[in-house]
């Protein structure tokens, strides 16, 4: 697999608190442990995990402005990206949409910090199809992911095709994690007011080759995601940011749409194999 390509991966796992993968139903015995872990969890992590639930039900749009970090301490190189997310949900379909306008690699070992390079570029799921819009290469790749437009369920912690930080169901994390409300970092004051979730994979949960930890800042006015950040076994680590965010307000059809800029550009359409019953996992970046 390309470079090209592998990169392509990891900004649609970017879109993910968790990682792909399927998470079969509990059984019986399964089910009465993990009723016992609900128990001993502290009234105020319940609580909170409640108002994550609720808010997951009912919240129709997102959108803010985005800072995406890459950390990687066996390279000694640190990827800056910022650009823009939009969310929307409703009854019948989730749509997505992420615009990357520039792009940064920094040597750490380096004294001098290079300046972004312009780099517009587009990721976008309608529900069906996922797109990626690439300005410096003036190309489009437009992918199907499912045959039907996939709802909040289907982007539920361990379904697929990628799960999002605002379809966030009680249940499903508790049985995959173990689960801590960590104190505020008073060095931190941008999240001061941001309850922090750290997430560490059960020794069985199905995340558990992949992420070291994972964690999640929730702002305690509307209890949406502020901030995620997950950690694999090399070290490396990846951190999102969101500012200037705004919750429920309308957002156009056209933001979703990505469409070439002229004539000249590339367009490739890859539909769906007919004897697929809904597209398969995206395989693990590395």
């Amino acid at each position: 697999m390309s470079d090209r390509n592998i990169y392509w991966i990891r900004i649609i796992l970017l879109l993910s608190v968790l990682p792909v993968g399927a998470v079969a139903e509990p059984n019986a015995c399964c089910k009465a442990v993990e009723a016992v872990k609900v128990e001993q969890l502290s009234p105020e992590l319940e609580k909170l995990l409640a108002k994550v639930e609720q808010r997951g039900e009912s919240l129709k749009s997102f959108q803010g402005k985005m800072l995406y970090e890459q950390n990687q301490p066996l390279t000694d190189t640190l990827t800056v990206r910022t650009g823009d997310m939009y969310y929307q949900a409703d009854a019948k379909t989730v749509r997505f949409r992420i615009h990357f306008a520039d792009y940064l690699q920094v040597d750490l070992e380096e004294e001098k910090r290079p300046k972004p390079m312009k780099f517009d570029e587009d990721f976008s799921f309608d529900g069906i199809w996922v797109t990626r819009r690439n300005e410096r290469t003036k190309s489009i790749q437009r992918r199907q992911v499912a045959k039907t437009a996939r709802n909040k369920e289907d982007f539920r912690l361990g379904r697929g095709p990628f799960p999002l930080p605002f379809a966030l169901k009680r249940s499903d994390i508790v049985k995959e994690f173990e689960i801590m409300l960590l104190d505020p970092d008073p060095t931190d004051k941008t999240f001061k007011d941001a309850d922090h979730l750290l997430l560490k994979p059960k020794p069985k949960s199905s995340f558990a080759e992949k992420y070291v930890k994972l964690e999640l800042w929730l702002s305690k006015k509307d209890t949406v995601p502020v901030r995620m950040r997950y950690e694999v076994d090399n070290a490396e680590t990846t951190t999102v940011t969101w500012s200037k965010i705004k919750i429920d307000k309308k957002i156009s059809a056209k933001t979703f749409e990505l469409k070439p800029g002229g004539a000249d550009w590339d367009v490739e359409e890859i539909p769906l194999k007919q004897d697929v019953e809904e597209a398969p996992a995206l395989p693990n970046k590395n």
